[in-house]
């Protein structure tokens, strides 16, 4: 497939949330379900798995280089030397939910959603975690909250609500972090493929990655789909760019792929890259 190569065969459950760490010049994500966070190194191609006691929802790096990961409905810091600590729970957390994706905005603030594994209708959350520990909570009633990046301008916020095919979009204000207006700028048809991962590129294109449509759909600020670009994985996760706009990497999943359709797509679970600069002159 033209622009798009394995760069690690690697076998995720639910693979999810890549960053670049420039930092660590490494492309960090992980394995939900797998409960593992990944260093992968593009100058190498190797990947470093780090075992985590639970389901591993998001990673995001500080200013400072720190990490902060959720496991379970629980925040945890990691310090440069790797070593561990809690700083918050999620206001409503309970049995059988767990934070799932998360983004940080400028000021340091991060944004993360709570969903119940079982995905009742409606059950899902919206947070703020301010860098005073305060917890703000933003919205609620999604049903699987995923999906959260940010117009160029940052006055847009940006929500993806996977179970209902639909990219929701705030009045963000950047200083205060208070959000309004909440409107629907994106709906995806269900035939299409799920609304995952999202982020923004340099041009202020969305990027939505569809679950179980083995593509991203390319959408403008207006909410038009401007072009879909075609993935050989059937349940493609999330995206980021690495240390410059060309190369986009791409997270998978082998959760509830049948062998049947493993092989015909083996690369199932695996780590992608698209040369994106040459994906979009096609």
């Amino acid at each position: 497939m033209n622009g798009i190569s394995v760069v690690f065969p690697g076998k995720a459950v639910l693979g999810e949330s890549p960053i670049w760490s420039w930092s660590r010049a490494r492309l960090l994500w992980v394995d939900t379900l797998g409960a593992s966070l990944n260093y992968f190194d593009p100058v190498t191609g190797r990947n470093v798995k780090h075992a985590m006691p639970g389901p591993l929802g998001f990673v995001v790096e500080k200013n400072t280089g720190e990490l902060i990961i959720g496991i379970g409905c629980h925040v945890e810091l990691i310090d440069r030397a790797g070593k561990r600590r809690r700083i918050a729970t999620a206001p409503h957390a309970q049995e059988g939910f767990r934070l799932n994706d998360a983004s940080l905005d400028s000021s340091g603030r991060l944004w993360v959603g709570l969903i119940d594994e079982e995905l009742q209708d409606g059950s899902g959350y919206l947070y703020r975690f301010d860098p005073d520990g305060k917890w703000h909570t933003v919205d609620a009633g999604f049903t699987l909250i995923n999906g959260i990046s940010w117009s160029l301008d940052c006055k847009t916020l940006y929500v993806t609500d996977s179970r209902r095919g639909v990219i929701y979009g705030y009045d963000n204000d950047p200083d205060s972090g208070e959000v309004s207006h909440r409107r629907e700028v994106a709906s995806i048809n269900p035939k299409k493929g799920k609304p995952d991962g999202l982020i923004v590129d340099q041009y202020g294109f969305l990027l939505s990655v569809l679950f179980d449509g083995a593509a991203i759909a390319r959408i403008s600020p207006e909410g038009e789909i401007e072009r879909w670009i075609n993935l050989p994985v059937q349940r493609p996760t999330s995206c980021a760019f690495a240390d410059n706009d060309r190369y986009l990497y791409i997270t998978s999943a082998r959760l509830g792929i049948s062998e049947t359709l493993l092989e015909k797509m083996p690369y199932s679970g695996a780590l992608l890259r698209l040369d994106y600069k040459r994906a979009l002159e096609i």
